[in-house]
């Protein structure tokens, strides 16, 4: 994927970030999503795992 910038995205363009917002380099995913959808299968996968407990909890 090349690096999509917040003024990149369009419809069908999946929303992930990459890296940090203040950081130089960061954007987002860009790959293909259905326009319903905010992210890629890939990444509609990770936004809906659960969230692990800390070993410290």
């Amino acid at each position: 994927m090349s690096n999509t910038t917040m003024e990149d995205l369009k419809p069908g363009m999946c929303r992930w970030p990459i890296g940090h917002p203040e950081d130089k380099g960061f954007h987002f995913c860009g790959g293909p999503s259905d326009p319903s959808l905010p992210y890629c299968n890939e990444h509609m996968i990770k936004a809906q795992a659960p969230v692990r407990k800390s070993k410290t909890s």
